[in-house]
C-alpha cells in the first residue's frame, strides 16, 4: 500500500494469493508499531527464502522422519529409557536451548502483547532444526542405536514447540508440503 502513489491491496486479496496461514504468519513477524512491507510474489513461492514455508516445512519435515522410523520399524523407547546425554553436538545443544526458550518467549509475548515475540522463536526454532537436520544424522546406519534414540527425542520435543507456538500463532502444522 502507498498512500502517495494510491495503491491499495485489499486484506481479502492478500488472503487469496498467499492463504490464511501465510497472511497470519507475516502480519505477526514485526511489532505492531512497525510497518511491514510484504513481497508476494516471494511470499507464494515455496522456498527457504519464504518465512511461512521455512517454518511449516520444519513441521512437516519432522513428520517425515517420523513415517520413515515407523516403515523402519524403529520403535522410539520410553524416554525414561533413553540417554539424552549423548546430545552433545553444537546443533543439537543449540536446538535444545532454543526449545528450552519457549515458555519465555511465550510469558514475554503475552506480557507485552507482542505476538511477533512467539513467531521469532517459531522461525529461530525451524532454523536450528534445518540446520540440526542438515548436520546430524538421525536414522542413519552410522548412527549409533542409542544416539538414534536421543535424537528422536529431540526432535519429538521441536515438534511439540513448533505445534504449540503454531497452535498460539493460529497457523496450521502440516505433516505433508
Amino acid at each position: 500500500m502507498s498512500k502517495r502513489a494510491g495503491n491499495v491491496i485489499q486484506l481479502d486479496t492478500v488472503i487469496e494469493e498467499m492463504g490464511p496461514d501465510a497472511t497470519r504468519l507475516l502480519s505477526l513477524l514485526n511489532s505492531i508499531d512497525q510497518a511491514t512491507t510484504l513481497d508476494l510474489e516471494l511470499m507464494k513461492r515455496q522456498t527457504m527464502e519464504n518465512p511461512v514455508f521455512y517454518v511449516q516445512y520444519a513441521y512437516a519435515r519432522i513428520a517425515s522422519i517420523d513415517r520413515r522410523r515407523a516403515e523402519r520399524g524403529i520403535e522410539r523407547d520410553p524416554i525414561s529409557e533413553v540417554d539424552l546425554g549423548l546430545l552433545v553436538h553444537d546443533r543439537e545443544l543449540e536446538l535444545i536451548r532454543c526449545l528450552v526458550d519457549l515458555p519465555h518467549a511465550v510469558a514475554e509475548a503475552a506480557k507485552e502483547r507482542a505476538p511477533h515475540k512467539v513467531t521469532n522463536w517459531v522461525r529461530r526454532l525451524a532454523g536450528e532444526f534445518h540446520g540440526f537436520y542438515h548436520d546430524c544424522r538421525i536414522l542413519s546406519e552410522e548412527v549409533p542405536p542409542e544416539l538414534t534414540q536421543a535424537r528422536l527425542w529431540m526432535v519429538e520435543g521441536v515438534r511439540v514447540g513448533l505445534s504449540i507456538a503454531l497452535g498460539l500463532l493460529g497457523v496450521q502444522a502440516p505433516d505433508e508440503m
